[in-house]
């Protein structure tokens, strides 16, 4: 996901679910999101153990003999 992305926050310190808003950075065990509350748009710093962030951007469909998983053996490790 490239950043800032439009995304769906779910927290439920902050109780959103499914709210809209932008990540902008992730670092140091916190999503660094903007999100509009009220009628201001607020940076906030969200723990990444309580939260889940959903791109607003579907992935694209893939025919899944497109998808080839390369393995190796476990002595390759």
């Amino acid at each position: 996901m490239d950043l800032p992305a439009k995304v769906l926050i779910h927290n439920e310190l902050l109780g959103a679910k499914g709210t809209k808003g932008e990540l902008v950075k992730i670092s140091e065990g916190f999503y660094e999101v903007k999100l509009k509350f009220g009628e201001r748009l607020h940076r906030v710093f969200l723990p990444i153990s309580q939260t889940v962030i959903i791109s607003r951007v579907p992935e694209e469909e893939t025919a899944t003999e497109e998808l080839l998983i390369e393995r190796g053996k476990a002595d390759d490790f």
